[in-house]
């Protein structure tokens, strides 16, 4: 929470100089999530996001040379994604009430953690909730895609330049990669858990745990999992995991590429991600649509699977539509089909889905301002049961949110 601040107000700080740009774009900020329990993931990926992209914004007016500012914006995005990451952990460990301590600074051993949670506690959610169990080890990889998602989204709409995201989009996703490959060897971390259970991370290697626990959920309780110790099936789905995590490399961003013309009216780009959910894992295939200066258009189709058995998605919302001068909405539905009690082997499933409506209205705007416009907005959810990436809760759910929108 105190990193987020100093990256907000340090930004303030600097747009309270003469910004020398042109170009003016939005920042979204949410005060206020629901559940209302500290940081929601969402809240948390949104106000990072933003922050970073007005940091990088203004450090690109004022470091001058060029191999600096790649420098900072480098050590910037190292330093931040273990603190998102971690995050991702601790937002579901609140959402289950769980009180814990995130440690997003590297360890001895390479890793940052989560800390501050009893093993009876974590047992005890284990043995009576298995979905969220399971996903507090996939959390912070849900996290880092979702983040460089929206990353994705903001590009093929032409909301920011690519330089002052693309460090933090291309460490992002080669953070996600290293993550994932190490399914495809041994590999030797943290093993020995900590005297004191207040000092253990809540889950230790994210994978290999995910696996273990999927597999065998009803086996002796222990945090930390190494290679050696999975079982083959449980090594199958790890590597599972790694191959198809290359396809997070395809979207045209890696090659600093935001968007395509498809027509004179018409911009457009495409992209393949992949993540865990807590059942299995998941293939989104993206489409983005610029059309007119005026409609922008994200559609997905997603596949999930568990063991064996594939289920489906798809998601379709329109983005920053202009109503009048004042007044901009964001609408996203999603529909699903999912595994049963979100369980790992079933065949069988239930399907549910969600609408996500956002409303901005715009205070003021005064271009000859160092803050060019203000704006507050209002977030509806309501979901049914079932998992959708970056909300917290995996049961029906009916929240709001409220937020600010700063233009720069």
């Amino acid at each position: 929470m105190k990193i987020f601040l100093f990256f907000f107000f340090l930004s303030i700080q600097i747009f309270c100089q003469d910004s020398l740009t042109n170009n003016i774009y939005k920042y979204d900020f949410i005060i206020k999530d629901s559940p209302a329990l500290l940081f929601t993931m969402k809240q948390t990926n949104q106000n990072y996001l933003s922050s970073l992209r007005i940091l990088n914004k203004e450090l690109d007016e004022l470091v001058e040379n060029k191999k600096m500012l790649s420098f900072l914006q480098i050590v910037l995005s190292l330093f931040t994604i273990p603190l998102t990451h971690e995050e991702g952990h601790r937002s579901i460990l609140t959402a289950k009430n769980l009180g814990s301590i995130s440690k997003p600074f590297i360890n001895s051993y390479g890793a940052a953690t989560v800390i501050g949670v009893r093993d009876i506690d974590l047992k005890i959610l284990r043995d009576t909730d298995l979905p969220n169990y399971i996903r507090l080890h996939s959390a912070g990889l849900e996290s880092d895609y979702m983040l460089t998602r929206r990353i994705e989204t903001i590009m093929a709409f032409e909301e920011d330049v690519y330089k002052n995201i693309e460090w933090e989009y291309s460490y992002r996703k080669l953070a996600i990669l290293q993550y994932y490959l190490m399914g495809l060897f041994k590999y030797k971390g943290e093993s020995k858990e900590e005297i004191d259970e207040l000092e253990r991370d809540i889950v230790g290697h994210d994978i290999y745990g995910f696996a273990r626990h999927i597999y065998r959920p009803n086996m002796e309780f222990h945090r930390y999992t190494d290679y050696n110790s999975l079982s083959e099936k449980e090594r199958n789905l790890v590597k599972r995991f790694g191959w198809r995590s290359l396809l997070n490399l395809l979207n045209s961003n890696i090659i600093g590429k935001r968007n395509f013309y498809l027509s004179e009216n018409i911009k457009g780009n495409f992209g393949i991600g992949f993540t865990m959910a807590p059942f299995g894992d998941f293939i989104d295939e993206n489409i983005w649509l610029k059309i007119d200066e005026k409609y922008n258009i994200h559609f997905y189709c997603r596949q999930f699977q568990n063991e064996s058995n594939w289920f489906y998605g798809y998601g379709l919302s329109l983005h920053d539509y202009n109503i009048t001068n004042r007044f901009s909405t964001t609408i996203a539905t999603h529909f699903w089909t999912q595994p049963k009690s979100f369980d790992f082997f079933t065949n069988k499933s239930f399907t549910g889905g969600a609408i996500d409506l956002t409303l901005n209205y715009n205070l003021f705007r005064e271009k000859e301002k160092w803050l060019k416009g203000f704006g507050v907005k209002l977030g509806l959810l309501y979901k049914s049961k079932g998992f959708l990436p970056e909300e917290i809760m995996l049961d029906e759910h009916f929240g709001f949110s409220i937020g600010t929108v700063l233009e720069f």
